[in-house]
């Protein structure tokens, strides 16, 4: 069993076991869940809460969005699968969020989930009946989870059904990958025109248009997750385009990820995210394992790039953690530390720490100085939970809200679900 050296805040160190670790991130984790759960759950107009303040109490919003409902959703249907204690709590919470996605998110009419509607779950907000890829991919997510904890049809049936609406709308069938921005009625939103002039705005900082690097790994992640439910030969063979589009269009020399591309996948010159980087390399073995080929060479080489060119340029060797973005040659050039980037990076560094022994990184060293950083600067000591950014030495906390349109506890609770079991599993 590997043994690890935690550093402690006197500068004095001990070692203890992998499976010590492991049940103090496990006690973190319950503590975690505990304050999101039951107090994201919006009883009375259904779904979740959108803005949860530091304290847990429910701060104002005025819409509900397709990612942090699915997001809440998949959350708590994963623990509720994984976790015998939380089970009888978090299945009727997934249930819950099952419903809301089809009755309120879903586009009776067109199809689709939309992208954000009101508080109240009534139709979408004025004047934005847009839809996305990175949308549709979450509510996939979320629906293919939750029939993995019910094995309701009618929520396998929702989760094919936003599969068949991206697929047909959205498919590239000549160079691969999907289009992202669509109306209402799934024609795709280009970049503005004279003509028409008041198109709205990409939704995850993409030009509209454009295939990005972001909506992309995120196709992967919901067409993993549904092929372990729906092994349909049509999603195989899109679920084999995204491994290969990502693994050898996206990511480059020597281990990085360009943002955004156009429809060829020509390259924009942009920087670099590598929280988004270190993400990939797990998204990446996860869909070979389904795939039913853990053992691709070519795509764990590019999966370990991932983590070490992040650690080669992105980490930061006196405080520990990722930084938020930079260059790929060169310093950071945004030293901020998200909490889902550091949440990431704990995943792929304890992923990278058994997959890759011969290596002469000491992956297991980079996890605790990981952890360590998250433990004293994100977690809130009072109310528990993740801050959502602290500046690059961890003194300045940015955003003490703990949930909002983009916050939700899916990256954290994955991240220590999949570094609990791996730890535990070190033997």
């Amino acid at each position: 069993m590997l043994r690890y050296s935690l550093i402690l805040f006197l500068g004095l160190s001990f070692t203890c076991s992998a499976s010590e670790i492991a049940s103090r991130i496990a006690k973190e984790l319950d503590r975690d869940l505990a304050g999101w759960y039951p107090q994201c759950v919006d009883a009375q107009r259904g779904g979740f809460h959108t803005v949860l303040k530091r304290d847990w109490s429910v701060g104002p919003y005025s819409t509900k969005g397709i990612v942090s409902q699915s997001r809440i959703t998949w959350t708590a249907a994963e623990v509720a699968r994984r976790l015998p204690q939380w089970h009888q709590r978090l299945e009727p919470i997934a249930k819950h969020g099952a419903t809301f996605l089809r009755e309120k998110m879903w586009d009776h009419q067109c199809g689709g989930f939309y992208w954000e509607i009101n508080a109240d779950g009534t139709s979408p907000i004025e004047n934005d009946t847009m839809k996305h890829a990175y949308g549709q991919s979450f509510g996939i997510y979320a629906m293919a989870n939750v029939y993995r904890l019910s094995k309701d049809e009618k929520d396998l049936q929702l989760a094919k059904d936003a599969f068949r609406w991206l697929d047909r709308h959205g498919h590239d069938p000549r160079y691969g990958g999907y289009v992202e921005a669509f109306y209402r009625d799934g024609r795709q939103m280009l970049q503005p025109t004279k003509s028409e002039p008041n198109v709205p705005t990409g939704k995850v900082g993409e030009p509209l248009g454009a295939k990005s690097m972001n909506t992309h790994i995120h196709l992967l992640e919901s067409f993993t997750a549904l092929y372990h439910v729906w092994p349909d030969p049509v999603l195989r063979s899109r679920l084999e385009e995204l491994v290969h589009i990502i693994r050898d269009k996206v990511t480059t020399w020597p281990g990085a990820m360009r943002l955004f591309f156009k429809d060829d996948w020509t390259a924009a010159a942009t920087f670099v995210s590598f929280g988004h980087d270190v993400e990939t390399a797990f998204l990446l073995y996860e869909a070979i394992e389904a795939l039913g080929r853990p053992d691709d060479s070519q795509t764990l080489k590019v999966c370990r790039d991932l983590v070490d060119h992040s650690l080669e340029f992105g980490w930061d060797t006196e405080n520990g953690g990722f930084f938020y973005e930079g260059a790929t040659f060169g310093h950071p050039v945004n030293r901020s530390k998200a909490w889902w980037t550091q949440a990431e990076g704990l995943n792929a560094l304890c992923l990278a720490d058994l997959l890759f022994k011969d290596s002469d990184r000491d992956y297991s060293g980079y996890f605790v100085q990981q952890w360590e950083f998250i433990r004293r600067y994100l977690i809130d000591p009072e109310h528990g939970g993740w801050y959502a950014e602290t500046n690059d030495d961890g003194t300045q906390v940015r955003g003490t809200d703990k949930g909002h349109l983009w916050k939700t506890p899916y990256h954290e609770v994955r991240a220590k679900l999949n570094v609990i079991e791996m730890l535990s599993n070190d033997k």
